[in-house]
């Protein structure tokens, strides 16, 4: 059953009147393959009048036909929004499955991490391994829920801090340690603390035990001033010789990116970089939440061994704000990198490969960037030199102009595999076409194998543009550059008329803001209030046009005739359940919450399960298990079971 076929009339009304605004989309290139219809319903309208309110619920539930919904948890606990008081920046709760989709619905919600042997499909073991989790971050709260099964999530329980503003999370390979931060919630230029007295701040990045998935228990905090990072990561380095502790075979490091990179800590002199590395002694030993008070208190401290930011004269005179980071393994080169967003300055990429023995706190020498990318001319010659092709010949007048598209780089989304005409290392050798050889190492054919990197931006307005998504092949890490760009298709509209693209009156609404990579080239961005799009990269290899012919890697942008198509594969608007038409009360959404603009959806995280789900945090209504019939796979069958509840209406 259609969800279009339970639409009120008034949404129907809706659709008519904005369908001459709508154009054909080229899906699929291959006309053997299912195509969309001759029309489709283009999602975004900026003008706000009789025919159109952003606060009404039901006339945002759109979606391609190629998308469905799986599941939706709005991710009430137990009925309550907080805990008792014993229990707020301490440890979590355990939660009630029959509060599912029940009022209230406690919002805010951000960032969402996902892990898990997907491989096995989930599946779990006596010794408590196994299983797929999420972790999402809601300012006061982070929430964990099993995702085994797609069509069935469960919350597991909900950790709670009355003073917090929990905007980014990350979780370990095993399932067993989050890591959150809290963002500019005081401007206090506070040292960071080693001890239970000196953590009174908000700024900081908290350690929660999660190995019992009903009780989440806080192990560790550090305040970081002035402002808190925005984003953090981690990684492992075994048989590191730097460790403190002769018996630690694998150390620890922290990543943290703070928006406000070379300010001075308060007393100390010492300059902050926009991104911070951090050892943590005894690595995630040091977190064992069995631990006395004397051994806890020692457990907290972490030490800066490194930091980076963009040299001036590298940036074209764009802001170093650094918003985001990831961390990956390159699959070519093997090495450990940061791709990071650096607003004006770009994507940077920054290699953590080999953290020195002697500490570098101030990232004289370590991390070295190793490549990056700007739309303009960087540097005086070489790659990023007006004749390199490390750039898109833009000035930097072009370059930092919003209202084109460009600038205020906002997070980075690099591939974790290699790319060859639509498939990736991932699928079977039988399958690989000829022309993709035996790999990467083909000394014919490993040419084309290609490694890109997604970049996008974040404006809280722009009267002219929504900003591109930009591909940039990363292949060989010191030399990145331009092979496609992508932006929300079809046309905007003004008071005065019809506008050559979408745009943004403000709050943030149809901005791009985060994304995964999924197999075979296909990419995921959530755009606030225009949805969760999926976007098919794999074949722009194939579709360059090269000016002499023939690829150039070697020589870049410069050998590129045109750009490659990024095919536009669908979309999907999460506007709460189906089955309920009335959510806004049913629920209790608070459409009062202006951070999110009053409006549904306001999509803010999003990731990939690589059995073929996308989950959607979207930051008023919960979180979303949708998927595309292009990522359907036969051996993780999860048909939506909330079918069923629609046939009882």
């Amino acid at each position: 059953m259609r969800v279009i076929n339970k639409l009120p009339l008034a949404i129907m009304v809706l659709l008519m009147f904005i369908a001459p605004f709508s154009g054909c989309l080229s899906f699929s290139n291959n006309e053997d393959e299912k195509t969309m219809d001759d029309t489709w319903i283009d999602p975004v309208i900026e003008i706000e009048n009789e025919e159109h309110s952003h606060n009404d619920l039901l006339a945002h539930r759109l979606s391609t036909p190629n998308v469905k919904l799986i599941d939706y948890h709005n991710l009430n606990c137990d009925g309550n929004i907080s805990p008792p008081p014993e229990l707020d920046n301490v440890a979590g709760r355990p939660c009630d499955d029959d509060f599912k989709n029940t009022g209230p619905t406690p919002g805010d919600n951000s960032e969402i991490a996902i892990e898990g042997n997907f491989e096995e499909d989930c599946v779990k073991y006596a010794d408590n391994t196994g299983g797929c989790y999420a972790y999402v971050s809601s300012y006061n709260q982070l929430e964990i829920l099993d995702i085994s099964k797609p069509n069935d999530i469960v919350l597991m329980s909900t950790y709670y801090a009355e003073v917090a503003r929990m905007i980014d999370i990350k979780v370990t390979k095993d399932n067993n340690w989050v890591l959150v931060n809290h963002e500019l919630t005081n401007s206090d230029l506070d040292p960071i603390p080693n001890d239970d007295d000196a953590n009174s701040g908000a700024n900081r990045l908290d350690v929660i035990y999660v190995g019992d998935k009903t009780s989440p228990i806080k192990v560790a905090e550090w305040n970081n001033p002035p402002a808190g990072f925005h984003n953090q990561d981690l990684a492992v380095y075994c048989n590191w010789e730097g460790a403190f502790d002769p018996t630690e075979e694998c150390s620890l490091f922290l990543f943290g990116a703070d928006p406000y990179p070379e300010m001075i800590e308060g007393g100390s002199g010492t300059y902050y970089k926009g991104t911070q590395v951090f050892y943590v002694p005894r690595g995630i030993e040091s977190w064992l939440p069995t631990q006395n008070e004397e051994q806890s208190n020692s457990s907290r401290e972490i030490i800066r061994w490194g930091g980076y930011t963009p040299e001036p004269y590298t940036t074209c005179g764009g802001s170093i704000f650094n918003h985001d980071h990831v961390y990956f393994v390159h699959p070519i080169t093997q090495q450990r990198l940061l791709a990071a967003s650096y607003w004006g300055a770009g994507l940077r990429l920054v290699d953590v490969s080999e953290p020195p023995v002697i500490a570098d706190p101030e990232g004289i020498t370590w991390p070295p960037e190793v490549g990056r990318w700007m739309g303009c001319a960087s540097a005086d010659e070489g790659w990023y030199g007006p004749e390199g092709g490390g750039h898109a010949n833009m000035s930097p007048e072009e370059w930092l102009d919003s209202n084109q598209g460009n600038d205020n780089i906002h997070y980075a989304v690099p591939n974790d595999y290699l790319i060859c005409s639509g498939i990736s290392t991932f699928d079977p050798v039988e399958e690989w076409p000829s022309h993709c050889g035996t790999g990467f190492e083909d000394p014919t054919y490993g040419v084309n194998w290609r490694h890109y990197t997604y970049i996008a931006p974040e404006y809280g307005s722009n009267e002219n543009h929504t900003g591109y998504i930009w591909t940039i092949d990363t292949t060989d890490p010191t030399q990145p550059f331009l092979v496609s760009k992508w932006k929300l298709p079809g046309e905007g509209m003004k008071e005065n008329g019809s506008h050559p693209q979408h745009w943004i009156p403000g709050g943030y609404i149809f901005s791009p803001h985060n994304g995964d990579t999924g197999p075979s080239g296909h990419v995921y961005y959530t755009h606030y209030h225009a949805g969760a799009w999926m976007t098919d990269h794999g074949e722009i290899w194939d579709d360059l046009i090269w000016e002499n012919g023939v690829p150039e890697p070697n020589r870049g942008f410069q050998a590129i005739e045109q750009l490659a198509e990024t095919r536009t594969v669908g979309y999907y608007l999460p506007a709460g359940p189906p089955w309920i038409d009335n959510a806004t009360e049913v629920l209790g959404y608070d459409m009062a919450d202006c951070w999110a603009s009053c409006m549904i959806p306001f999509d803010w995280g999003l990731q990939y399960d690589p059995r073929g789900f996308v989950y959607v945090s979207e930051m008023v209504s919960g979180i979303y298990v949708i998927q595309f019939d292009e990522d359907y796979d036969p051996m993780y069958d999860y048909p939506p079971l909330w079918y069923d509840l629609m046939d009882e209406e």
